[in-house]
């Protein structure tokens, strides 16, 4: 992300450009955001299919809001409550008409044991059970940072937060994280496991 786009033009004077109907700046925009905005709605929905639905419906609406967008205030952040307000929406949506899926274990490999293949399984299951029960903030810092790779700065110019703000919300996602699957694992080992 270093070099081209660190002299490319700000966020805001893209935004402005968009305003005024330049397309290229629309795209510039589209390609610095897309990996945070998918990151900002996977923190909210499990699946990989509504992840990008999502994202896409994100995108839509701040390029239908854009007109209202003000060019003096950072546009991360701006972009960040819309693609949270879009997964918010389709996580309630889901809620309601959430039905349980069918277990999608299809025969791994040969030589896998059925037993590895259900644990495993089980520990992902647990993992993203645990990521989801993080409160928002730490669980969309978590998402960007660890899961994402971006670093403390550049997911607190996202949220809107400062980066020793997002240090201390991976620091308490981590934790929790931590004695959620410590606690399932002591749990475990007295089941034959």
């Amino acid at each position: 992300m270093a070099g081209a786009e660190a002299d490319a033009d700000s966020d805001e004077e893209l935004a402005r450009r968009v305003q005024s109907g330049d397309r290229e700046a629309l795209e510039q925009l589209v390609r610095r955001y897309v990996r945070p905005v998918h990151a900002v709605v996977a923190s909210f929905l499990p699946d990989p299919t509504q992840v990008e639905d999502a994202a896409q419906e994100a995108f839509l609406r701040a390029l239908r809001a854009l007109h209202q967008y003000d060019p003096h205030r950072p546009f991360a952040p701006w972009l960040y409550q819309i693609a949270r307000n879009v997964a918010r929406n389709q996580s309630a949506a889901q809620a309601v008409r959430r039905t349980e899926p069918l277990p999608a274990d299809g025969p791994a490999s040969p030589q896998a044991a059925p037993d590895l293949d259900t644990e495993r399984a089980e520990i992902r299951a647990r993992v993203d059970h645990q990521v989801a029960l993080l409160p928002e903030q730490r669980r969309t810092a978590f998402r960007l940072v660890d899961v994402d790779g971006m670093s403390a700065e550049e997911a607190g110019r996202i949220m809107g937060l400062s980066a020793g703000t997002i240090r201390a919300h991976l620091h308490n996602a981590r934790k929790q994280l931590r004695e959620a699957l410590t606690e399932y694992a002591a749990g475990t080992k007295g089941h034959g496991g």
